[in-house]
């Protein structure tokens, strides 16, 4: 009798295991998320990936009883695997609710989410960008912000090192920010590592379905902030231009921030120069507060901007934040900027009424920029007007880095040169300036070149050919790094004023590659 019962105990427990296994065999996986997009005041969506087709819902409400139910939409397919939306409609603003994702027979943990608040409300915002490739870093960075549990995260794009590549969207992206989006919406405008991939079409799958491909720009309020996403791959296309105008002028916003993946203004790193020719007008006709990029894996922040010539017209912060995780780049110095640092970091912002307190991080917890901004009416104290720098000379000293910090397409020998063009164009408001143009002193050890000088004269562009030898052995990666480094500089006279730059590394980028 004991032995009977005793094999029945042991089928029934194994039957049970097997028939555990079976149930887990056929339930379904989520493979990305919960995260969540378009925050708003009275609705949020919630969106998650699965492994297999199911019927899928989100149970929430204010407290974890968990009292109201949102079905979801099957709203993609990629791979093999199912993208999933809860449009959840009827909340009440900055207010915390909690729900639970529910997708056939997997249930997700019990987690949170905040609507967006109402005007006039205190919120906190973080911005960074350049997550990719480094996972363990970007994942460190992640939990260090979520400490301070922001309202809100914008990113400045390069999430992911090939965008086309679905398999990173989970190692760099999605399993290393799991443990902040699933609770607080990070907003991302596109970078290049995504619009190179496949032309952002996996970006836009999984963060903007609705939208078309080719024009991932977009706006959203946020508390008494207007945040405006343009779409580095087109800045002189005349359909932005036209919708950030139109845009611009219904906004009724306190505070107004623009983000993109490229700067206007950059000393170091890619020395980018994005849409110079428009868009900082735009920005000071429209009275934007601060332009957030990355592109550049750096931290630079320049004083306000404005010209010399239009002293009534409104200053522009620009911020240079592309240290989520990406390997860094070196820094330029220049009086222009109020701090600059190679360095891991993300941004922390807090806006209350006529204040914006920001705060830069590094990845040591410790902070390393702070910045303090007050206006009434619509109006900048005087504190923060006598930071003002004169945006034409910047433009000139920019446009010459970026000039000087060119690739070759033929390699530098010693009795045979490397030919290159130098472009130079004048800058509105500068006048003739006057210039020498020759190797660095570092660089002059191993290669050669005759200095070249000149003057650029007002309303002209000049076209200055150049020939680089070298001195000895050098190598050259698979990147097109070359060593030792190749680096040109620059002597001039501008507005009776001497200044020197230093380009950056020259690379080897043959014509076929």
């Amino acid at each position: 009798m004991y032995t009977r019962m005793k094999k029945a105990i042991l089928f029934w427990i194994f039957f049970t295991f097997v028939f555990t296994l079976y149930i887990d065999s056929q339930a379904q996986k989520i493979t990305k998320g919960p995260y969540l997009a378009n925050p708003g005041r009275s609705a949020i969506s919630i969106r998650w990936e699965t492994d297999k087709e199911a019927q899928s819902m989100v149970l929430f409400g204010k407290n974890r009883t968990l009292n109201k139910k949102s079905d979801a939409k099957l709203i993609g397919t990629k791979s093999g695997f199912y993208l999933y939306e809860s449009q959840i409609r009827g909340l009440e603003p900055g207010t915390i609710y909690f729900y639970r994702v529910m997708c056939g027979n997997t249930k997700r943990k019990v987690t949170y989410f905040k609507t967006a608040p109402v005007k006039n409300s205190p919120f906190s915002f973080v911005a960074m960008g350049d997550s990719r490739s480094h996972p363990e870093t970007f994942s460190t960075i992640m939990n260090q912000l979520n400490k301070f549990n922001p309202d809100l995260i914008i990113s400045m794009g390069d999430l992911v090192g090939n965008g086309g590549k679905f398999k990173q969207w989970n190692s760099q992206y999605f399993d290393p920010a799991k443990c902040v989006i699933d609770h607080i919406p990070l907003i991302s405008t596109l970078g290049d590592h995504e619009g190179d991939g496949d032309n952002g079409e996996l970006f836009r799958y999984f963060f903007y379905p609705h939208m078309n491909v080719n024009r991932l720009w977009f706006s959203f309020d946020f508390g008494d902030a207007h945040f405006v996403s343009l779409d580095y791959r087109h800045p002189y296309d005349r359909n932005m231009i036209e919708w950030f105008k139109n845009d611009m002028i219904k906004t009724r916003a306190k505070w107004k921030f623009v983000y993109m993946h490229r700067p206007c203004y950059n000393m170091g790193g890619h020395r980018s120069t994005w849409g110079r020719s428009v868009w900082p007008e735009l920005f000071r006709r429209f009275k934007i507060d601060i332009v957030f990029a990355g592109h550049s894996h750096q931290y630079e922040r320049f004083f306000p901007l404005r010209p010399a010539f239009q002293p009534e017209t409104w200053p522009v912060t620009y911020i240079t934040t592309g240290g989520g995780g990406a390997g860094l780049y070196g820094i330029g110095q220049s009086d222009f900027l109020a701090a600059a640092e190679s360095i891991h970091h993300f941004v922390y912002i807090k806006v209350n009424s006529d204040t914006l307190l920001l705060n830069t991080y590094s990845s040591n917890d410790s902070v390393f920029d702070n910045l303090l901004i007050i206006k009434h009416n619509e109006r900048y104290t005087k504190q923060y007007l006598d930071l003002i720098k004169p945006q034409e000379q910047l433009d000139a000293l920019t446009m010459f880095i970026h000039t000087i910090s060119f690739s070759i397409n033929e390699i530098p020998l010693e009795d045979h040169p490397a030919n290159a063009i130098i472009s130079l164009k004048s800058v509105p408001g500068t006048g003739d300036i006057s210039f020498t143009i020759s190797l660095s002193p570092e660089s002059q050890k191993n290669y050669r070149m005759k200095p070249v000088s000149g003057i650029l004269r007002k309303n002209k562009k000049l076209n200055i050919p150049v020939k680089i030898y070298s001195r000895g052995d050098m190598t050259i990666s698979k990147w097109g790094e070359i060593k030792p480094d190749l680096r040109l500089e620059m002597v001039f006279n501008i507005l009776g004023q001497k200044k020197k730059i230093l380009g950056g590394r020259i690379e080897y980028w043959p014509d076929n590659y």
